[in-house]
């Protein structure tokens, strides 16, 4: 079978990779190594974090994750069973600037069914029970290419071969295709061991059911008790060497129970049934690299030509826990993992499509590497507190761990929940000049409420941003537009011509602050670029941004809801400058 992507492990993040490729119409072939029914049971992730939820709107699947998920608004802190104020998660009652202002608990099996059922609407399968093997390069002087023949190994024995120019890595910690390609994975375990459990329970605890419980034990570190979904709660502790030591036959499920029974005292709690248990060792690794070309790989066996390390114009992309490991304290490993897919699959779907110049993949490395060695180094912290030790990089005055922790989860909260990890001005895909408006090149467009045309009713800007791998260029202007006028007229005209050469990937919407009866009496007869949307009540939108409504301005964002480039209302030609960094034109 001929592809243009093979994506290895079928998790949350490979189901999004694929999922978003295939909706931007590339061929995926998207392969698991366990049955689709080992993940009935499993635990695993079960936070989503506000940006994510986010992303995932702009993919269309944020609703049916809120049917199924528990909103987490709230939180308490318990020690020797009294409350303590302003400790452990506190931090989820102040999240601001987004409609997801929740952490969202779901389980990772129904995650995943939801990111199942969207692959089905869209056409692709899931080869479940198929093994990747090894693979092999074939490089083509006469194309100017290369391409991968995958060997699958089948549940039955059988194998297949799966021809592909890219292939994705998102097959966890331990990770095939990493091997295969040699990518070191940098980092190591710690000794820490923690233990989580999904159970159903009853017990006389206060708030159980509201939202994330941190309870201080002298014992056990920092216990963690989650509400989640469908009734179940998720319960999570250290096991410390002490524990290993009582246990001379082992730990096992009777065991974990008696310990959970133990940590959470002096509540009482009866667990009813036991869907998931684990123990499992903390370790913070970060791949080497996220990218491997058929340069690097030892695996070719035709080459007629020289092929060289940067070349993208095929290769080995890893994402998720296939590039990096830590402790579930922060539950950073899917939202991470998310982001990563998010930000690879538009560039990687516009190099195949032939919107952009392959050198646009590497930005994918730039940018998400940073961001998660910058979750390693939190969670190398918090991995500690949680454990009831004092972090080794800790240089306050604290000695309590549990005041630490809630020092660095909430010194840290906007890295936590995601809405600020900017990506570094690079000049070319976030690229700055000018300063139009307050959103540097690089941060998350803030997602702000819009009035529709005649019925003002209200809607978000990100309902309106549809992630389908096309650029977004909003246009802010007044209402009645006055000096803007000329320039308005002007700026419609250019982009004639610039649709010719980049619409294929760009869409447009205008943001109109000011009130009218119609967009044309607001723009004083001058057509919008795009549907035009009017800001809500005294100019949020226009605030949020920093825009100055006098002046206007012209914002890109990316497909991923990051700023790529802002510029005055006057400087639209320079829309062209930008776009020639990074895309290929499709007409003259």
């Amino acid at each position: 079978m001929d592809v243009d992507v093979f994506v290895c492990g079928a998790g949350p993040v490979g189901l999004i990779l694929a999922y978003q490729l295939k909706r931007m119409g590339i061929a995926v072939y998207l392969a698991e190594k366990a049955p689709g029914t080992d993940q009935v049971n499993y635990g695993r992730a079960g936070a989503i974090s506000p940006r994510t939820m986010e992303l995932l709107d702009q993919l269309s699947l944020a609703d049916p994750l809120m049917q199924h998920g528990f909103v987490c608004k709230s939180t308490s802190t318990f020690k020797d069973g009294q409350r303590v104020p302003g400790r452990g998660w506190d931090f989820v009652q102040n999240i601001e600037d987004t409609a997801f202002d929740f952490i969202l608990h779901l389980r990772q099996m129904h995650t995943e069914r939801i990111f199942r059922k969207a692959l089905e609407g869209v056409g692709q399968l899931v080869h479940e029970g198929s093994r990747l093997v090894d693979y092999s390069v074939t490089n083509s002087p006469h194309e100017n290419s290369s391409r991968y023949t995958v060997i699958l190994e089948n549940f039955d024995g059988s194998t297949n071969l799966v021809n592909a120019r890219y292939i994705i890595g998102a097959d966890g910690g331990s990770s095939t295709v990493r091997k295969l390609a040699g990518i070191k994975f940098l980092g190591d375990s710690t000794p820490l061991e923690w233990v989580r459990m999904d159970a159903i329970v009853t017990t006389n605890m206060p708030d159980s059911r509201v939202g994330p419980v941190s309870i201080i034990s002298s014992d056990h570190g920092n216990v963690l008790w989650a509400p989640m979904d469908h009734g179940r709660t998720r319960i999570g502790f250290r096991c410390t060497p002490q524990m290993r030591q009582r246990y001379d036959l082992g730990i096992g499920l009777a065991e974990i129970k008696f310990e959970a029974l133990q940590a959470l005292k002096p509540f009482d709690i009866t667990i009813e049934s036991v869907d998931w248990w684990t123990i499992y060792r903390v370790s913070h690794r970060l791949a080497e690299r996220y990218f491997a070309s058929p340069a690097t790989t030892p695996r070719i066996v035709t080459s007629q030509d020289v092929l060289t390390a940067d070349d993208k114009t095929s290769g080995i992309f890893i994402a998720g826990d296939a590039a990096h490991t830590h402790s579930s304290g922060t539950a950073q490993g899917m939202n991470v993992g998310i982001q990563d897919a998010t930000n690879l699959s538009w560039k990687l779907a516009g190099v195949i499509k032939g919107w952009f110049d392959h050198k646009i993949l590497g930005t994918y490395e730039s940018e998400r590497r940073p961001a998660a060695a910058k979750v390693i180094k939190l969670d190398e912290s918090i991995a500690s507190v949680m454990s009831g030790e004092v972090p080794d990089a800790y240089t306050g005055t604290q000695k309590d761990p549990s005041t630490i922790f809630h020092e660095v989860l909430n010194r840290n909260a906007q890295v936590t929940v995601g809405l600020h990890v900017p990506y570094e001005v690079d000049g070319h895909l976030n690229r700055s000049h000018y300063t139009t408006c307050d959103i540097m090149p690089g941060q998350r467009a803030p997602d702000v409420s819009l009035c529709k045309p005649g019925t003002l009713d209200l809607i978000r800007l990100y309902t309106i941003m549809q992630n389908t791998g096309r650029f977004w260029i909003i246009t802010f202007v007044r209402s009645p537009p006055l000096q803007h006028a000329l320039v308005l007229e002007r700026y419609t005209r250019y982009l004639v011509d610039f649709d010719e050469r980049w619409g294929p990937f760009c869409d447009y919407a205008t943001i109109i602050a000011g009130e009218a009866l119609s967009v044309s009496d607001a723009l004083a007869g001058h057509e919008p670029p795009g549907n035009a949307y009017f800001d809500v009540e005294k100019g949020l939108a226009f605030e949020r941004y920093g825009v100055d409504p006098r002046k206007g301005g012209i914002l890109v964002i990316r497909p991923d809801g990051v700023v790529g480039f802002p510029c005055p209302l006057d400087r639209f030609h320079d829309l062209e400058r930008y776009f020639g960094g990074f895309a290929l034109p499709m007409g003259p």
